[in-house]
């Protein structure tokens, strides 16, 4: 799957299937996206002082989650292979089918 556009990707779905396979709640809303690469940037707020805490996501594909410094809040998620991540959630999505 070759994504070349913001277009290609189900933010909404996206969010949900990550919080699902990680246990985070992710923040619902969203003030920016952005896609480079193959690298998606989700920003959900901006850090009152500077970001820190940036932490992996516990699965295969590399996933960045940002949290403002003062507040801890989570102010965005950056994945650094978006066609990674969504073939990781897709078989994810079918082994919970299979089981």
């Amino acid at each position: 799957m070759a994504i070349t556009s913001l277009l290609d990707i189900p933010i909404k779905n996206l969010i949900d299937r990550l919080e699902r396979m990680t246990g985070i709640r992710l923040p619902r809303k969203v003030i920016s996206i952005s896609l480079n690469q193959k690298v998606l940037h989700i920003r959900f707020a901006y850090p009152k002082t500077m970001e820190t805490e940036v932490e992996p996501l516990p699965l295969k594909s590399l996933i960045n989650l940002f949290r403002d410094k003062k507040t801890g809040e989570i102010t965005a998620i950056e994945i650094i292979d978006i066609e990674d991540t969504l073939t990781e959630i897709q078989n994810h999505q079918s082994k919970k089918y299979i089981t």
